[in-house]
């Protein structure tokens, strides 16, 4: 086999343009193939992430649609309708409701940067459900409304420290960093927080709430819970994460068959570029497999040089593309996230994963069995006097 495939690796590098260019072709195809499974896997995966650190298990909203307001609690943004503060004491009356945390958020875009900035009024029942928050500097002075806690990556835009003044010149108003949030690898890394007062005070926005999360004694209750919210107030849509979860995965579920799609294509073109340069490359060289067979190769022989050099175009290929994948990973992401703002979390969508890249160069590899198949099978079936006589 050894010699086979020193063999093979010859009969490549006598036509290295073309060679290059056929393996190219599947590189391409491979590198879609790679960013692709990356995107869909990471993206829902960061979905789940996201949803989960919300430590909450129930989130209240005013009536519309659910997705919507969950999608603006997770990235931020301006919100069309509101709860009146009333609902909240409603809700932390419910039996079986263990903490709730009311929320007001509201964004300014920032021309300068061309970033949106997004703030948040809290309290400290906040921090009852936000467990895992560690803050550097410290939590906001009882009486003092006048001051700001900055996620990690909303400090580092501003260039501010603990100490320092923040100013919001749309609202003309300044606010002393009291605190820095450590890194979350959430949205609340790039989140401005102020009381929830200040807030409601700053944007105008007295005695309004966008969201209530509730975390429950018991989540074997939920649907009973629920169902008892509900009953309070008909205009408030309460849904539990779950639900949202399990719904947010079917509709991430359902893109697949429009990545299957690009896949495929992506794939098909990448097949015939091969099956061409190696049928062109067989007949080229109808007179030398003609003199093969004529000094003893046998129609097996054949078959299995001309397999082998697909099989090794191809696997060349899958090997290019995934490094194509992970040099551009970069670029293709910013283009992904410029299409979709709200793509989930501040992680990587397109990174190194050893099953993806088993996965593609394998695919890569059958791929080269199936293109080789008929090339060889031709090649293979050449007699010799004719092929001899052609040229």
């Amino acid at each position: 086999m050894i010699v086979w495939l020193g063999l093979a690796f010859k009969n490549l590098l006598r036509r290295p343009t073309r060679s290059i260019l056929t393996i190219l072709g599947v590189a391409i195809a491979i590198a879609v193939l790679y960013s692709l499974i990356q995107f869909q896997d990471n993206y829902e995966k960061g979905l789940k992430k996201e949803l989960g650190s919300l430590g909450a298990h129930v989130m209240v909203v005013p009536k519309g649609c659910p997705y919507e307001a969950a999608t603006i609690v997770l990235h931020g943004g301006k919100w069309p309708r509101y709860l009146n503060e009333s609902v909240l004491e409603e809700i932390q009356n419910t039996p079986g409701v263990a903490q709730t945390a009311g929320i007001i958020m509201d964004a300014i875009l920032d021309f300068k940067n061309n970033e949106n900035r997004i703030f948040m009024g809290i309290d400290e029942d906040y921090l009852k459900i936000r467990d895992n928050w560690k803050v550097q500097g410290s939590w906001f002075s009882s009486g003092e409304e006048n001051e700001v806690i900055l996620g990690e990556n909303a400090a580092k835009l501003e260039g501010l420290k603990v100490g320092d003044t923040f100013t919001i010149r749309e609202k003309n108003a300044s606010f002393r960093v009291v605190g820095i949030l450590e890194t979350t690898h959430s949205q609340d890394d790039g989140f401005y927080f102020m009381p929830r007062r200040t807030l409601q005070r700053v944007f105008e926005l007295q005695d309004k709430l966008v969201v209530v999360l509730v975390k429950l004694q018991d989540i074997e209750q939920v649907d009973t819970i629920v169902s008892n919210i509900r009953a309070k107030d008909s205009n408030l849509n309460v849904f539990p994460l779950s639900e949202l979860l399990s719904t947010a995965n079917k509709l991430v579920q359902s893109t697949k068959i429009f990545v299957l799609a690009i896949v495929f294509i992506a794939i098909a073109i990448g097949a015939v570029g091969v099956l061409n340069t190696i049928l062109m490359a067989v007949y080229e060289r109808t007179k030398e497999i003609g003199m093969m067979k004529a000094v003893g190769a046998s129609r097996m022989d054949v078959f299995k040089l001309i397999w082998l050099e697909t099989v090794i175009v191809c696997t060349a290929g899958g090997l290019t593309g995934v490094g194509i994948a992970l040099a551009f990973s970069k670029v293709i992401e910013a283009f992904v996230r410029g299409l979709l703002p709200y793509a989930a979390g501040s992680g990587s969508l397109i990174g190194f994963s050893a099953s993806t890249v088993l996965i593609s160069v394998l695919f890569s590899i059958i791929l080269g069995v199936l293109a080789g198949g008929y090339p060889a099978y031709r090649a293979a079936s050449v007699k010799p006097m004719e092929a001899i006589r052609t040229q």
